[in-house]
C-alpha cells in the first residue's frame, strides 16, 4: 500500500457535517456515549453465563481473539464511515461512495436502509422488556404492591398483563424519547456522562456487597479459571457471534455516533477503550450475578429467568435484600436506557439529515411510531419473538457484512486510512492489518455468524450449546433462546424460539 496522506490531507478531504447537526462536546463523553450503546441486557443476562460455561478464562481468551478480528475492525469501519461521511448511515455511505458507482450508492441505500429499520424494530420490543425492569424498581422500592406475590407472580404479573407492559413500555420510551431530542451534546452525551460512571460504580458497590455475603469466590472460578476442554466448536461461534453483537454493530449506531466526532484522531483508541469497557462491565455483573446464585445453592442459568425470576427470589433471603434489589433493577435499567437511546438516534439521524426534520419533530413522531409497534410486543409473545428474530438472526449480521464490505472495497485510500495518521511506522502496520482483515477475514467470519444464528451450521456441529445459554432479546450491545415470559392475555408466548443478541 502506498504511504498514507499527512495529516493536512486527512482534514482536507473530511466531509464537513451540517453544524447544526450537534456533536460530542468532550472525547469523554463520546466514549460514554459508545459504551452505553455497547452495554445492554446481553452484558448482563448472557456474556457471564456462556462465559462460565465454555471454559472461563479460556473463552475470554478466544471472545478477545474474535473482537480483534471481528469487532475491532468493524469498529473501526463504522466510526470512520460515520466521521469523513458526517451523516446518518445512509448518508454518509452514500457521501463516502466513489463517484459514479452505482454499486457503492446501491449498498448505501441497501445498508442504511436496513439500519435505520432495524434501529426501529429493536427499539420497539427491547423496550418492553426494559418497563418490566422499570416495573421491578417500582416493586422493590415499595410503590407497586406487587412484592406479595413472590418473583414468579411479581414476573407474571408484568409480563402477562397487556395493560401495565403497555404502561411501563410507555414510560420507558418517554425516557428514550426525551433524551434524543435533547439532542447529542444538551440529551445523549449528558445523559451517558453521567449513566455510565453511575452504571459501573455500582457494580463496584454490588462487588464489595457479594465480596461481604459470600459467594464471590465461587462466581470469580465460574468466570476465571481457564477449562480448555469446553473450548468445543460451539464454544467458539458462540464467542464469534457474540462479539459481533456485543458492540453495538450492524445497526448503524456506531456509524451515527462517530458522525458527531470532531476528528478521527483518537478513533482507534477509544474503539479499544470501548471495547475493554463493554467486557470489563459484563464480567463484573457476571461476578456480582452468579455470587449470589452460589450463595444461595442454586445452579448459574441465564436470560430473563435468572434476571426477573431468580435473583429477586434471593434479594428477598440477603441482607439489605430492598437496597440490593433496587440498586441492581436500576443498574439493568440504566444499561437499557443507554442502548435505547443509540437505537432511536439512528432512526431520528436519518430523517433529521435525509429529510430535514427538526429534531424534536423526528424524535416525538418517529418515536411515538416505535412506541405503538411495540405495544404489539407487549400484547403478543409471537410478535414479539417474531422481530426479536428477524432483526438479531438477519438484519443485523446482513448489516454488518455490508458495512464490512464497503469499508474494505469502496472507501478510498485516503478515507480508509484517516484514523491511522499520527501513528507513525505502528500506523502503518495496523493500516495494512485492518484492510486485509476487512476486506477478507471479517466478512469471512460475518457469513459464518449468520449461518451460526439460521441454524445452517447445525449439520455439522457436533456439539449443541448449553439450553440455558440462548435467551431472547439479547446488543446496542447487542443468544439464541429462551423464556421471554408470558406473553400476555391473548395467549402465552412460552418458550420463545430461537432469538438474537441485542447486546445493546
Amino acid at each position: 500500500m502506498s504511504d498514507g496522506p499527512n495529516q493536512t490531507e486527512i482534514v482536507d478531504v473530511a466531509r464537513t457535517a451540517d453544524p447544526s447537526r450537534g456533536s460530542f462536546a468532550t472525547n469523554f463523553g463520546f466514549i460514554m456515549a459508545a459504551v452505553g450503546s455497547a452495554v445492554g441486557l446481553g452484558n448482563i443476562w448472557k456474556f457471564p453465563y456462556i462465559t462460565g460455561e465454555y471454559g472461563g478464562g479460556a473463552f475470554v481468551l478466544v471472545y478477545l481473539g474474535c473482537i480483534a478480528v471481528v469487532g475491532m475492525p468493524l469498529m473501526y469501519a463504522e466510526l470512520i464511515i460515520g466521521r469523513r461521511g458526517g451523516s446518518d448511515i445512509l448518508g454518509a455511505m452514500r457521501n463516502l461512495a466513489p463517484p459514479g458507482s452505482a454499486a457503492g450508492r446501491l449498498l448505501s441505500y441497501l445498508t442504511g436502509g436496513m439500519a435505520v429499520a432495524s434501529g426501529f424494530l429493536i427499539l420497539s420490543f427491547y423496550s418492553v422488556v426494559a418497563g418490566w425492569a422499570l416495573h421491578f424498581v417500582a416493586v422493590s422500592l415499595g410503590v407497586m404492591p406487587d412484592a406479595t406475590l413472590g418473583a414468579d407472580g411479581t414476573f407474571k404479573a408484568v409480563s402477562g398483563s397487556k395493560s401495565l407492559s403497555t404502561i411501563w413500555h410507555t414510560v420507558f420510551m418517554i425516557l428514550t424519547m426525551t433524551v434524543v431530542a435533547g439532542g447529542i451534546h444538551r440529551g445523549i452525551e449528558r445523559l451517558c456522562k453521567i449513566l455510565m460512571p453511575v452504571l459501573m460504580l455500582m457494580l463496584v458497590v454490588l462487588l464489595c456487597y457479594v465480596g461481604y455475603t459470600g459467594g464471590l469466590g465461587q462466581s470469580m472460578t465460574f468466570l476465571f479459571e481457564p477449562d480448555f476442554s469446553k473450548l468445543t466448536t460451539a464454544a467458539v461461534l458462540e464467542a464469534l457471534g457474540h462479539a459481533f453483537f456485543t458492540l453495538s454493530l450492524g445497526m448503524g449506531a456506531m456509524v451515527t455516533y462517530g458522525s458527531y466526532l470532531k476528528s478521527e484522531q483518537h478513533v482507534i483508541r477509544d474503539g479499544v477503550a470501548i471495547a475493554f469497557l463493554d467486557t470489563l462491565i459484563a464480567l463484573m455483573a457476571g461476578a456480582v450475578l452468579f455470587a449470589i446464585v452460589f450463595s444461595a445453592g442454586l445452579e448459574p442459568e441465564a436470560g430473563p429467568g435468572l434476571l426477573f425470576i431468580t435473583l429477586p427470589k434471593l434479594f428477598v433471603e440477603m441482607p439489605f435484600g430492598v437496597i440490593v434489589s433496587t440498586g441492581f433493577f436500576l443498574l439493568v435499567v440504566f444499561a437499557a436506557w443507554s442502548s435505547a437511546v443509540s437505537l432511536l438516534e439512528v432512526v431520528v439521524a436519518y430523517f433529521v439529515d435525509e429529510w430535514k426534520f427538526p429534531r424534536t419533530h423526528a424524535t416525538w413522531i418517529f418515536g411515538g411510531l416505535v412506541w405503538a409497534l411495540g405495544i404489539a410486543s407487549a400484547c403478543s409473545g409471537d410478535v414479539f419473538d417474531f422481530l426479536d428474530n428477524v432483526t438479531t438472526r438477519y438484519m443485523l449480521p446482513l448489516g454488518g457484512l455490508a458495512i464490512a464490505i464497503f469499508a474494505g472495497w469502496f472507501l478510498s485510500e485516503k478515507d480508509q486510512v484517516s484514523g491511522f495518521v499520527g501513528y507513525g511506522k505502528i500506523g502503518k502496520v495496523l493500516e495494512f492489518l485492518w484492510l486485509v482483515t476487512i476486506r477478507y477475514i471479517t466478512p469471512f467470519l460475518i457469513v459464518v455468524v449468520i449461518l451460526s444464528k439460521t441454524g445452517a451450521l447445525d449439520g455439522v456441529l457436533k456439539e449443541t450449546p448449553p439450553e440455558q445459554a440462548e435467551p431472547a432479546v439479547e446488543s446496542v450491545e447487542s443468544g439464541e433462546s429462551g423464556e421471554s415470559g408470558e406473553s400476555g392475555e391473548s395467549g402465552e408466548s412460552g418458550e420463545s424460539g430461537e432469538s438474537g443478541e441485542l447486546a445493546d
